[in-house]
């Protein structure tokens, strides 16, 4: 059976958050248009860079104890465009920069096209953010998501994040209207331009 998902787990962070005893917040963000700029089906590493606030929000959650984690789709993988190693050697780069060390306690991928398969993690379906809640000890009532993609903000709105953020990087500016015209997201999100607007005071 040809493989769909895929886990990656830091473990010296997953420990640490498991010792905590307590569950903490977590923010989610995608990976192609969010944290690294959108290459359409990116597999080679040299290629890789950080979008515009990714580092500097990233740090500062890090820093302030939140849970970090990623949630991507790469149907490039299923459609042959890419293979498991090409994610694997991106995804390695991307961690590669953030100087102070992983700040990510998991990563969640799935090579699904389409979400008709039973328990599917392909956003919009929220599986793979209630497969992180099963592995950490995450609060989703306080927790966050950011994507550039109307399926991201379904996938949060999905699984009850409360705080939903839309950036226009990556396929952001493309999807916008199409997120604006949904009623039920329109008022369940906030949009920015970029990281770098981010409104960093709430994750103190």
């Amino acid at each position: 059976m040809q493989k769909t998902k895929s886990k990656i787990f830091n473990k010296n962070l997953f420990k640490l958050y498991k010792s905590e005893k307590k569950e903490l917040p977590c923010l989610f963000l995608d990976r192609d248009g969010v944290i690294i700029k959108d290459c359409h089906y990116i597999k080679n590493p040299e290629e890789v860079a950080l979008e515009e606030g990714a580092w500097k929000l990233i740090k500062r959650a890090f820093y302030s104890k939140w849970i970090i984690v990623v949630i991507t789709n790469q149907s490039g993988i299923n459609k042959k465009i890419l293979s498991w190693d090409d994610y694997y050697q991106v995804t390695r780069k991307m961690i590669s920069l953030f100087d102070f060390g992983n700040p990510f306690a998991a990563i969640y991928a799935n090579s699904a096209e389409s979400t008709e398969s039973y328990k599917s993690w392909r956003k919009p379906s929220p599986e793979m953010i209630l497969q992180a809640t099963r592995d950490l000890p995450i609060d989703l009532s306080k927790s966050i998501l950011i994507g550039d993609r109307k399926s991201d903000l379904e996938a949060g709105y999905n699984a009850r994040i409360p705080f939903l953020f839309h950036v226009k990087t990556g396929h952001g500016e493309r999807e916008k209207n199409i997120i604006l015209s949904d009623e039920i997201l329109c008022k369940n999100i906030k949009l920015i331009n970029s990281l770098e607007e981010f409104p960093f005071d709430i994750l103190d």
